[in-house]
């Protein structure tokens, strides 16, 4: 989940953002933000500080921003933002700048402090560059359409919000409330899998799985890889607590292991699509389909 744009909103809203293990950014009073009407102009942010500190803890009222924002539970919300900014400090402590949109730049001096150099206000809704490397990272260009282009767009957004809405709800159906609970199948071994699934109560309303029948095929739906075993453990075990049956399995060597956190389905062929998609919407990741 890509949390930039609203960091941004909540440190121009409050002028403090505390990022949890990184440490804290202040934006004095006195910065301006632009209105509306001057969003096609790029503007300085002056006055931004950042002071680098590994123990400061998440903090609960961006927590609710971000929920009241995305429209997720809060307990969603929060494993994501660790995750989000686990995965941050993960790449800065790799020697690579990470550029929060609309803030600035992060990155990490040969004593191992993290610097920051201030950036641009960057409008929101605007395409990216297609040409950066990292398409995590991308600025947005300057809108170059017409009035009656950004109408359109502004219609075509409203649409896609509702076919959101639409698809989370189905997500939720077919996830929670469709499906009963069945003793799950592990998959036959194989050396380069290793499966690392949590004890699940199969008698638990919490469970979810499909009906087996003759004609279905089993399928993992795959919606986050991570390299921290921790985090696996830790994201399955909170799933299960909302009724959603989820497992972890891993693959690689010891020294480039990396855990993926999926459902199981049992489905048609032909209804594979349908179902990655709303379990996407659900989720807001990405999922990739793996026979069992």
């Amino acid at each position: 989940m890509k949390f930039d744009d609203l960091l941004a909103q909540y440190l121009y809203d409050t002028k403090t953002l505390n990022l949890q293990g990184i440490g804290t950014f202040t934006l004095e009073g006195k910065v301006s933000i632009p209105y509306e009407q001057d969003k096609d102009i790029y503007y300085p942010i002056e006055g931004l500080h950042f002071t680098h500190n590994t123990k400061v803890p998440l903090d609960d009222e961006l927590v609710a921003f971000l929920v009241k924002k995305l429209g997720k539970i809060q307990p969603l919300v929060r494993s994501d933002l660790e995750s989000y900014l686990s995965n941050v400090k993960q790449f800065i402590n790799l020697g690579k700048p990470y550029t929060i949109e609309g803030v600035g730049t992060l990155h990490i001096n040969n004593s191992g402090t993290y610097e920051f150099t201030p950036g641009n206000f960057l409008p929101v809704k605007e395409e990216l560059n297609p040409w950066r490397e990292n398409p995590d990272h991308n600025y947005p260009q300057k809108d170059k359409n017409s009035s009656a282009g950004k109408v359109f767009l502004m219609v075509l957004i409203v649409l896609a919000s509702l076919a959101a809405l639409a698809g989370m709800g189905w997500g939720v159906y077919t996830l929670v409330v469709n499906n009963k609970p069945t003793e799950q199948r592990m998959p036959p071994p194989v050396d380069s899998l290793v499966t690392e699934s949590p004890v699940v109560d199969t008698n638990s309303a919490a469970a979810v799985a499909e009906t087996p029948t003759s004609d279905t095929t089993a399928y993992k739906m795959i919606f986050e890889v991570t390299r921290l075993r921790s985090r696996a453990v830790n994201r399955t075990a909170q799933l299960q607590t909302l009724n959603i049956k989820a497992q972890y399995d891993s693959l690689g060597s010891a020294d480039a292991k990396q855990y993926r956190i999926y459902v199981t389905k049992r489905l048609m062929p032909s209804d594979t699509t349908r179902v990655r998609d709303s379990i996407s919407r659900f989720f807001l990741r990405k999922v990739f389909v793996e026979k069992q």
